[in-house]
């Protein structure tokens, strides 16, 4: 049987892009069961997309997007969009550095027509899926893996830095605000409560708002692999998520849960979507909700309760490797999406347009 080719283009080589396709599409390459290219949209060529059978656009906003896509379609090919952001509703809360890029009219109306042009939505929340299902002929959710397994044995810390708990958190700037708003007091207050016993570390950015708190910050390294290696250097005992609530957030996916349950944290979720879909409160992490004294709570649980702390991290870990595996996951979207492994699965009209 031939081969499928499939081509997926993304405006920059970002994480979304690493983990939700390169990683799973590179590993079914290498299983010979399809012939996969990456490229930066920028890069893409009228005679990559001639070779393709099946197209997928990443978060495609920009017009060039639009071109690719609707020179794919006068082809005949098979063209996903793929989406782990509802960047249609970037609201008032959601405090993205690039909130207003989205919130121009021109790339909505991008965004649309794409989704237009598009056979297939694929995305990793439900949320997304059935908010735009009308706009394609067939919407598959599939995880993403926790590239941070990466095929090591089991690295849960016990009892390491000579006695100190180690607490962290890792995100970008668009974390900030609610960071601040949420973990500011329950900082002040553990630290006062358990002075050099704790230590706390940021990655990703400098937070001048915190700047009387005792707090290690590391700068977020933008290759996706360098970003990796330092995240399981670090050995942090605790880590923190917090997440505001809102639809926008409700649409994210959920990887914070398995970068800290790969490195063998404990971690403390916002109690709100996505982490309600996968975190058992207890378990495999603590949900809190989004109060000063919740989230002070549950900080001074997990330092005070080492037992639970490991069980937690433990869990976890198992969980994440049992279900999140890339190979798991690699298998979990040919299932999804039979297209991608199979040409025969690829009917379209003969002008290219949807069924």
């Amino acid at each position: 049987m031939k081969k499928t080719n499939v081509l997926a283009f993304c405006f920059k080589t970002i994480p979304s892009a690493i983990m939700g396709i390169i990683k799973p599409l590179q590993l079914l390459q290498k299983q010979q069961l399809l012939n996969f290219v990456y490229k930066e949209s920028r890069h893409v060529t009228n005679e990559d997309i001639s070779i393709a059978d099946v197209i997928i656009c990443i978060r495609g906003a920009e017009q060039l997007d639009i071109d690719k896509i609707s020179l794919g379609k006068n082809k005949g090919k098979y063209l996903i969009y793929y989406l782990d952001d509802d960047l249609l509703n970037i609201d008032g809360l959601s405090r993205s550095y690039n909130k207003a890029y989205f919130q121009r009219k021109d790339i909505k109306n991008n965004i649309k027509s794409i989704m237009n042009t598009c056979h297939c939505l694929w995305t990793t929340n439900k949320n997304i899926a059935q908010k735009y299902r009308y706009s394609f002929e067939k919407v598959s959710i599939t995880n993403a893996p926790a590239l941070l397994l990466n095929d090591k044995p089991n690295i849960i810390q016990h009892d390491s830095h000579n006695g100190t708990i180690t607490i962290g958190f890792a995100g970008g700037t668009d974390h900030k605000t609610y960071f601040n708003q949420m973990l500011y007091k329950p900082f002040q207050s553990i630290i006062n409560k358990y002075g050099h016993k704790i230590k706390i570390e940021i990655i990703g950015f400098k937070n001048y708002y915190m700047r009387n708190i005792p707090i290690t910050v590391f700068p977020y390294r933008e290759n996706y692999e360098q970003y990796v290696s330092f995240l399981l250097s670090r050995k942090w005992d605790i880590a923190v998520a917090p997440l505001n609530n809102t639809e926008f957030h409700s649409c994210k996916y959920f990887n914070k849960f398995l970068e800290y349950s790969s490195i063998g944290a404990a971690g403390i979720y916002s109690n709100v979507e996505p982490f309600t879909y996968i975190v058992n409160n207890g378990e495999n992490g603590l949900l809190v909700d989004n109060t000063i004294i919740e989230w002070t709570n549950g900080l001074m649980y997990l330092i005070d309760n080492k037992e639970k702390r490991l069980d937690i991290s433990s869990n976890a870990y198992e969980f994440v490797k049992e279900n999140f595996d890339i190979k798991k996951v690699a298998a979990e979207i040919c299932s999804s999406i039979p297209q991608l492994i199979n040409c025969e699965e690829i009917k379209i009209n003969g002008d290219g347009d949807k069924k």
